[in-house]
């Protein structure tokens, strides 16, 4: 049995029993003062900055707690003598609980620097500001402050556990050593006196002479000390941290790093959006048709309204899309004929700009909200941001801002969004788990001035803060396990909406049919040409078709030089067909395949496997493998919560446990129960259902 071993069986019962309980009771009460000087306690605040480099490399995750060398002096006091000089002892114990918490901190900031490593997808070596160890010291500061303030190690009954705890193990050590020789028989028959003196000698010849007798009882420490700082990161939920969260936290927000595929993208809201040069979208259905709808302009007049409406119709929701002014639904106006005239200006209007504001909105309420319900602000800056265009110069050549023209443009796009009008006459949505249809209606997104109120957000400052929040329709698919999110390539907001037009579009739709093919992991399913052109708007030139097929195959080209698609290429397609009359119609109804880049195969790999979850599991619960089967489903249950942006506290009210329990069983502390374990299955089935 090796150490690790022995300190887990020690360790599995705080209220540990010794083997020798006739002899324990002989022994006389007694402290270990652990005494750290000045140099120590700095030595500790310094561990992190020792390995800072090796963190930021990726070559060091964890950081021990004690180093091989015997740190310190410890000495045995007897019950007596330490009641005798009780408060300097008391002192004592204080400065090396102190130095313990300044250890636990330590450690804890690596972990966050390992999560933002994780996060941002690239090296940190080259972080200007992870350079500056005084960074890295406050950010242990900050740890400690609240360790000592709102952890269960500011309970002072923790410390006397983990004491008597510690006396406890160290005292059945060093009887055993005694037992093994001189012998049990001979130890009983001692006065109390003297088993105390050899007790005593014993102790403190292991304590200062042997070496192995050292490391073994500091690995036993550290793996107790280990699992308090595996509670608090899970308490701290460290790895559900959003990057703008642990920027923050580490002071990092006046910095830039570069990051993939969007090295335009410098300011620090729109930085925390993007993961591998990916935004976090919706996929949903209706998100993808509305999004579609504005892209593709398809606006038309209606017999049954006189507002542009676009007809809607889906595998899951009948309906329409309609551009209406937003007072309609405030105030009980009568239509006239400046509204219609208003809104049928605004289709026309409606451009690429507006479907990129779109997914702006969303990446961003996606990135800051936790709830369907919450509301989420930003400056129209950001969105500027966003779609990668750079601030003007100053007079001294500094970045001055962005003009007030093109402020004016992405408030003209916020307007025509807030007109949109969502009509569903049939839906399809997830409430606790089952699939419901509903009829929903309601606007796209939900717009509030600085005094919260809903109000028109063409009147909104230019240079002010302004706060939004989903509407009804969009929250219904953001609630609970009916989450659909998509990750979607920031250069896509970024493409020229007149130069790069096929491009933006193709990539746009590309994402969200990667997203619906993630269930099976099956992304080298065909796309016929010619549905290809109607999702993107686009009309085959019926008098140069070769036109279109140009475009087509330089926008697919271009998307694979800039990494955004790994390939593509036609299916069974014979290029001899070109020479002849009528190919054109005969090359609209080919087919082409389009493989996604690593990245999005890595992001969506753990929704590809939850498809195998449930012949997995279903039918082993209850033997020895179905508890295997159990702990890989809190494992698998984990990394789809991670992917689908879902905190523990919306996860265990969709499947009626309590966070803590939750918890457990994605650490795989616990195994749930028959009844909770089939409630896991079927929570994972419904994400595999609502792709």
């Amino acid at each position: 049995m090796n150490n690790t071993d022995i300190a887990k069986g020690v360790i599995s019962d705080d209220n540990i029993v010794g083997s020798f309980g006739y002899l324990v009771e002989k022994i006389c009460n007694f402290h270990v003062l652990y005494i750290n000087n000045t140099k120590e306690t700095h030595d500790s605040r310094n561990i992190l900055k020792v390995f800072s480099k090796d963190i930021v490399r990726g070559q060091k995750a964890n950081i021990p707690i004690f180093r091989d060398r015997t740190e310190t002096d410890t000495f045995i006091i007897w019950e007596q003598s330490y009641q005798e000089n009780k408060d300097l002892f008391l002192k004592l114990r204080f400065v090396a609980r102190d130095n313990l918490i300044i250890r636990i901190a330590t450690i804890i900031v690596a972990d966050f620097l390992e999560e933002y490593k994780n996060i941002i997808g690239i090296s940190m070596y080259r972080h200007p500001k992870l350079k500056d160890k005084t960074l890295l010291d406050k950010a242990i500061k900050k740890i400690e402050l609240l360790l000592r303030n709102e952890t269960f190690l500011a309970d002072d009954t923790v410390w006397e556990n983990f004491c008597g705890w510690f006396k406890s193990y160290l005292t059945d050590w060093v009887l055993d050593d005694m037992v093994k020789k001189t012998g049990y028989t001979k130890l009983v028959k001692l006065d109390p006196t003297k088993l105390n003196e050899l007790f005593y000698n014993y102790l403190t010849k292991h304590l200062k002479a042997n070496g192995q007798f050292m490391v073994n009882f500091r690995k036993v420490v550290e793996y107790r000390v280990q699992n308090w700082i595996k509670k608090i990161i899970s308490n701290l939920d460290v790895e559900n941290l959003t990057i703008s969260e642990i920027n923050n936290f580490l002071d990092l927000n006046n910095s830039s790093l570069p990051i993939n595929n969007a090295k335009s993208v410098k300011n620090d809201i729109t930085f925390t959006l993007i993961d591998k040069g990916n935004l976090l979208v919706m996929s949903n259905v209706a998100y993808q048709s509305v999004r579609e709808t504005i892209s593709n302009k398809r606006f038309d007049r209606s017999s049954h309204s006189p507002f542009p409406t676009a007809q809607i119709s889906k595998n899951t929701i009948e309906g329409i899309v309609q551009i209406k002014p937003y007072s309609l639904d405030k105030h009980d106006l009568t239509v006239d004929e400046t509204g219609i005239s208003e809104s049928w200006r605004q289709a026309k209007e409606m451009s690429e700009l507006d479907a990129d504001v779109l997914d702006a909105l969303c990446s961003f309420y996606l990135a800051n909200s936790t709830h369907h319900q919450d509301i989420v602000e930003i400056y129209l800056d950001d969105l500027l941001s966003i779609r990668g265009l750079k601030p003007k110069l100053s007079g001294s050549g500094r970045r001055g801002g962005y003009e007030n023209e093109q402020r004016s443009q992405i408030l003209k796009a916020l307007s025509r969004i807030q007109n949109l009008w969502i009509d569903l006459e049939k839906a399809v949505v997830y409430e606790k788990g089952k699939p419901m249809q509903k009829t929903l209606k309601g606007r796209t997104f939900v717009f509030f001035n600085q005094d919260y109120k809903e109000y028109d957000i063409s009147k909104q400052p230019l240079e002010k803060l302004f706060r939004f929040t989903v509407d009804e329709v969009f929250a219904k698919y953001l609630n609970g396990s009916g989450r659909q999110v998509a990750m979607l390539p920031v250069q896509a907001l970024q493409y020229n909406p007149y130069q790069e037009v096929w491009k933006k579009k193709l990539i746009r739709y590309l994402s969200w049919r990667w997203r619906t093919q993630a269930r099976k992991g099956d992304y080298l399913q065909p796309h016929k040409i010619s549905s290809l052109l109607d999702a993107i708007g686009k009309k085959m030139n019926i008098r140069t078709p070769s036109r279109t097929r140009d475009r087509l195959e330089h926008a697919l080209d271009s998307l694979t030089e800039a990494g955004l698609i790994a390939s593509w290429q036609y299916e069974k397609w014979d290029e001899s067909i070109v020479s002849s009359n009528g190919w054109a119609r005969i090359w609209a109804n080919s087919t082409i395949l389009i493989d996604p880049p690593k990245v999005i195969k890595e992001k969506y790999s753990a929704i590809t496997r939850a498809k195998s979850v449930r012949s997995t599991t279903t039918g082993y619960i209850g033997n020895h493998s179905g508890e295997e089967k159990k702990d890989k489903l809190g494992k698998q249950m984990k990394a789809i919560r991670k992917r689908f942006g879902l905190t523990l506290l919306q996860v265990a009210d969709d499947l009626e446990v309590s966070v803590s329990y939750l918890s457990n069983i994605e650490r795989d502390i616990k195994t749930p129960s028959n009844k909770i374990n089939n409630r896991i299955i079927n929570w994972l089935q419904r994400y595999e259902d609502s792709l």
